[in-house]
């Protein structure tokens, strides 16, 4: 949830703006790679293509591909499900340019949506993303789990006080159990591929391993939890060798899902 600013100096691909299915989006093109639909973290009331334009543009770079970053409604103006049904939208849009597989990839709320968004495709019977690559995905809107309290002076970035905050503002309380606004509870037949990277020191790490055990059951995850990162590290790789380390891997993944995907 957590946003870094970081000056126009640190990526070196400028973003073209284009609507896919009428939601706005930024397009970084680095190559003829894998194409990637990023959604950004930000607790869905925050946060931008904009805000996240220099890990955007870095992935592009890794992958010698193409990423699209989109610009999905946030709360309260725009509360659950709008967040979903953009994605929806744009996902619909970007899978039918090419024919060409398309992975998901998301930090945070952006995480959790990349799952919604896969949850929704299952509903309708649609073809799913070639895989998934999250990066400290906010997979529950609930605030329950033991590492909020555990964890609590150990993560820089997000505490009970500020998850509960935001999950408000996206959805009334009496939704948060509901899948597509907390993917934890949601049914995860028929997942792709999924890497999952948590850092050790975040509140949300109990969530993030209660679903990797579910997504385990069907032998699509690989999740990696880095012990002293704290959420959403790789906001940071311009200064921190884990973060670069993390997206490296995230490239890797995709790249080699996008060469086996049918």
């Amino acid at each position: 949830m957590f946003i870094l600013h970081i000056s126009r100096g640190d990526f070196s691909i400028s973003p073209l703006t284009r609507a896919l299915g009428g939601v706005p989006a930024e397009r970084f093109h680095a190559g003829p790679g894998p194409c990637v639909l990023y959604l950004h973290g930000g607790g869905y009331v925050i946060g931008s293509p904009h805000s996240h334009r220099h890990l955007t543009s870095r992935l592009a770079q890794l992958l010698e591909g193409e990423v699209f970053s989109l610009d999905y409604r946030l709360a309260p103006e725009a509360p659950y499900p709008a967040a979903v049904e953009d994605a929806l939208a744009a996902w619909t849009a970007l899978s039918a340019m090419g024919g060409r597989p398309v992975a998901v990839a998301g930090d945070s709320a952006g995480g959790g949506l990349a799952c919604a968004l896969t949850m929704a495709l299952a509903a309708r019977g649609e073809t799913p993303p070639a895989c998934l690559a999250l990066f400290s995905p906010w997979v529950s809107l609930k605030t329950s789990a033991d590492s909020y309290d555990r964890l609590a002076a150990l993560d820089p970035m997000i505490s009970r006080a500020t998850a509960g905050f935001f999950a408000r503002l996206y959805a009334p309380g009496e939704r948060h159990g509901e899948p597509l606004a907390s993917p934890l509870y949601g049914d995860v037949t028929g997942f792709p591929p999924t890497l999952i990277q948590a850092g050790g020191r975040e509140v949300f790490l109990d969530d993030i391993q209660a679903f990797a055990a579910r997504l385990q059951q069907n032998g699509v995850v690989e999740l990696s939890v880095q012990p002293e990162m704290f959420h959403v590290w790789h906001l940071y790789w311009p200064r921190l060798a884990e973060a670069r380390a993390a997206l490296a891997d995230a490239a890797r993944f995709i790249e080699r899902h996008h060469r086996t995907s049918p």
